[in-house]
């Protein structure tokens, strides 16, 4: 096709369809001039003419019947695609104009262009001055309808038009087009409430919008005549959404109660069976859509209609069926039925790293596979226009919607190759790292700045310094969010307490400021961030500046200078990054685990506890925790609840459980500021984990008798586990010393403080010989922490933030000096409900060296270091 930078094939299209294909056709030209120097002529091609040869023939399968048939494409969908060599000619073809712009990126790729996220600087063009092609492609997408879209959308020319070209270069959207959003609003809007009442739900007795009372004939039939009329105005529409409004406050009155089962569901899908069997009569063949989500997440008690399309949400499951068994019954219910997910929702990861689906690559792509696997037609992903810390995770989903069976590894190295060339080995640590799902602190920002800064070493190109410079970017702002944030911590009391008044101004504008500046790169989701009603949680801090005005000061803010920082800039703050964490020591997260039962280190390691002389041991009241014991078969245990203090009160649901199967379950209460006790007769030798099942104002000092027992301080919400207890302490003080076991061979652990303190919690860590490792003030938690428990406080189990959020963190980095791993260590804390995480050593924690319980194969090992590591692939 092309030799030595001259064209020797002829660029060839149908002359009928010379507008519908001019954008595609257009690219490939372009694009192929990028690559090689050549220009392709562009031919409009008549059908009564010979095909000129060599050539690259771009088409239907109806332009183009005979080779179409031959390459096999009419076993294809409508999306179906061909990229084939046949007599001297390369032939991009599809089963409608949709598949024939796929054909076009398709063979792009094929040649190394890739367009990794929106922003033009992450196009990948490759250079060659000759291209000789042999290719057979026949493929079609797994998904029918395929969409990973912004919350808020793209709120920029400039957004909105890379957002565009991304979606077309990397074959989303589809022939199946889905509509299962929130809908009742279009057919009977609010505004309908004053003259019709009676059409609304009635909620505690009085009627309210914004759900409807379904049972009402009048509501029946105007909603049926304004879908149907929905459909008459957009006749490309195949399906149509019967999706209720957002959030609870559905119809109680009696004939609602009275259909089906009596549930939200049965209401919700007898509405819409109404609706389908009007649909089919007068649009055969077309859908109504909706979600299986929230109160409406269980399947209706009855039958659905054929044309019934249903996505079953990943989130707000209100529902005990588990995820498979929920996809079953619906199925069972008659629905065709698709995947609504969740990559990215700004008020549950804020921009973090690691702390989106998206941002953990391999855990989505285990997940695209599995939807795949259980017959899911269709792939919806609600996300954010964060491509700095997830834009890996959506190029990888985009892919792996067209072809889940494709490798995620090899998927993840293209990326890091293509996109960074020689300086891939750094980036690829930096975006792996972020994959696992850590949670973001200093340490981790460190790390980052440490692999970009050996990426910029180990590149001149200025392609790839130009990508290294938008990681730059991402990385400069986590600082100033960071930093803003720490500066304007506040105590219990809501007195600004880490930083004066005009710093805390001064951080919050230089972050508001280089947010805007950024927004048209995609790196952060700009929009909600400063736009929304969450600017105004995340700067919260800044109402407690007297006399300061918020809105004046916002208004201002987003009124400077609002270009892309330039190169010399972004080299400049880099610098001023690194320097700012010169002294912070920061060590990687290894992910050591441990499977061994727990013994007591009395008896594995000896020596460890006659290392420490006459220790007093004390109990520490916990917020939340799990406790770890072990028990014989017939013995009675005594748990017993002492209340922190007389403000605390016993009101607590206990749970026993050995490993994963629960084998005693209680309630204790007791007046304000009382003890409460519970007896309990083990049924096993073994292990036991006892969650006391104490709270906010309901910490206690659980005490289970005179036998080793430890907390459990892993991290609970780790990306792809079940969620755990989080360990937080009440109000440890330093007299409260707690003991854990560093096992032989440990160059370094990392001991976290999730939340907590007031804002401070000090931090003391020494070694069994007395010396001092660590002693140190933390300032954990942050704005985040704080919106994200008061909106688990506000809806408790149904807390969304609290079922997706992966909080930031305070790491305190440990360098173990030699001779003192295989020892145990102590560890001391003063600070309001600290939650405490132990990373790579035996995450638990006793009240004394004697009573402490370690895993077997800390000791005996299972490999050289002692430990397993995390399989993130």
């Amino acid at each position: 096709m092309v030799q030595n930078g001259s064209a020797s094939a002829r660029l060839v299209f149908p002359a009928g369809r010379q507008s519908e294909l001019k954008l595609v056709i257009d690219e490939l030209h372009d694009a192929l001039s990028a690559a090689t120097g050549a220009s392709l002529e562009r031919l409009p091609w008549e059908p009564d003419r010979p095909l000129p040869s060599p050539a690259i023939v771009v088409g239907t399968a109806m332009d183009f019947p005979e080779e179409a048939k031959a390459f096999g494409l009419d076993a294809m969908g409508p999306e179906g695609v061909a990229v084939c060599t046949s007599r001297g000619r390369l032939w991009l073809l599809g089963n409608s104009p949709a598949g024939v712009s796929h054909a076009v990126y398709m063979f792009l790729e094929e040649l190394g262009f890739r367009w990794y996220f929106p922003d033009p600087v992450w196009t990948v063009t490759p250079h060659c001055r000759d291209i000789t092609v042999q290719i057979r492609k026949v493929e079609q997408p797994a998904f029918a309808w395929r969409r990973i879209w912004y919350g808020w959308g793209p709120r920029t020319p400039q957004l909105q038009k890379d957002y565009d070209a991304w979606m077309r270069h990397n074959r989303q959207g589809g022939a199946f087009r889905v509509d299962c959003g929130h809908a009742w609003e279009r057919y009977i809007p609010v505004k309908m409430f004053d003259s019709h009442p009676e059409w609304f739900a009635l909620v505690k007795g009085k009627r309210q919008p914004p759900q409807l009372c379904v049972s009402n004939p009048e509501v029946q039939q105007q909603f049926v005549e304004a879908v149907l009329e929905y459909l008459r105005r957009h006749p490309e529409q195949t399906m149509v959404s019967v999706e209720p409004n957002d959030g609870g406050g559905y119809c109680e009155c009696p004939n609602c109660r009275a259909i089906g089962n009596g549930s939200v569901s049965d209401q919700v899908f007898f509405l819409a069976n109404l609706v389908a069997r009007a649909v089919q009569k007068e649009f055969p063949g077309k859908y109504v859509g909706l979600y299986a989500y929230a109160h409406h997440a269980d399947p209706p008690s009855f039958a659905l209609e054929p044309n019934v399309y249903v996505q079953v949400t990943t989130g707000f499951r209100y529902t005990k069926l588990s995820w498979e068994d929920q996809i079953r019954a619906f199925r069972q219910c008659g629905a065709q039925v698709g995947v609504y997910d969740y990559f990215s929702v700004y008020p549950w990861d804020w921009d973090l790293p690691g702390a989106a689906k998206a941002g953990r690559d391999f855990e989505l792509a285990t997940a695209i596979r599995n939807y795949h696997s259980l017959g899911l037609s269709t792939y919806d992903a609600e996300s954010s226009c964060n491509w700095g810390p997830n834009g890996p995770g959506y190029w990888m989903a985009a892919h792996l919607m067209w072809n889940p069976q494709q490798d995620a590894q090899s998927l993840f190295e293209d990326f890091c190759t293509k996109a960074f060339g020689e300086a891939a080995a750094p980036m690829r640590r930096l975006y792996t790292r972020w994959s696992r799902g850590e949670r973001f602190s200093p340490r981790s920002l460190k790390l980052a700045m440490e692999d970009l800064d050996a990426a910029y070493r180990a590149t001149s190109a200025p392609e790839i310094v130009a990508r290294l410079d938008r990681v730059a970017m991402y990385l400069h702002w986590l600082r100033l969010w960071l930093e803003y944030d720490q500066s304007s911590r506040h105590n219990q009391w809501n007195r600004l307490v880490v930083a004066p008044p005009e710093e805390i101004i001064a951080r919050a504008k230089e972050c508001v400021v280089f947010s805007h500046r950024i927004m048209d790169t995609g790196l952060i989701h700009t929009f909600p961030m400063l736009f929304s009603s969450w600017f105004d949680e995340r700067f919260r801090a800044l109402t407690l500046v007297e006399g300061f005005n918020l809105r004046e000061a916002h208004k201002a803010w987003t009124a400077q200078k609002q270009n892309i920082p330039t190169h010399e800039e972004v080299t400049q703050f880099r610098q001023e990054d690194l320097k700012r964490y010169a002294d912070l020591q920061a060590v990687e997260i290894e992910g050591r685990i441990w499977r061994g039962p727990l013994r007591p280190v009395t008896d594995l390691v000896p020596d460890a506890v006659a290392s420490w002389q006459e220790t007093k041991s004390a109990l520490p009241a916990i917020e939340s925790g799990e406790i770890v014991f072990q028990g014989r078969a017939g013995e009675e245990l005594t748990i017993s609840w002492q209340p922190f203090d007389k403000g605390h009160t016993i009101s607590c649901d206990w749970t026993l459980r050995t490993e994963e199967t629960i084998v005693a379950t209680g309630h204790v209460e007791a007046p304000k500021g009382e003890p409460a006790q519970a007896t309990v007769k083990l049924p096993q030798n073994g292990v036991y984990t006892l969650n006391p099942g104490t709270d906010f104002w309901r910490a206690a000092r659980v005490d289970i008798g005179n036998r080793p027992f430890v907390f459990r301080a892993a991290r609970a919400d780790t990306p792809g586990a079940p969620k755990a207890v989080p360990l937080r302490f009440w109000l440890p003080a330093m007299n409260e010393r707690l003991y854990f076991y560093v096992p032989q061979g440990t160059r370094h652990f990392v001991v976290g403080i999730v939340s907590g303190g007031d804002p401070w919690t000090q931090l003391r860590i020494n070694t069994p010989d007395g010396r001092v490792i660590v002693d140190d003030r933390v300032l954990a938690g942050s704005e985040i922490s704080v919106i994200v428990e008061e909106d688990q406080r506000t809806y408790g189990a149904d807390s969304a933030m609290a079922n997706h959020s992966i909080l930031p963190s305070a790491q305190q980095s440990v360098e173990v000096p030699n001779g003192t791993d295989g020892q145990i260590w102590s560890l001391q804390l003063s600070g309001l409900r600290c939650v405490v995480e132990l990373y790579d050593v035996p995450p638990y924690l006793a009240c004394s060296p004697q009573t402490l319980l370690i895993p077997e194969d800390a000791v005996f090992h299972s490999q050289s270091d002692g430990s397993r590591k995390v399989d993130y692939d």
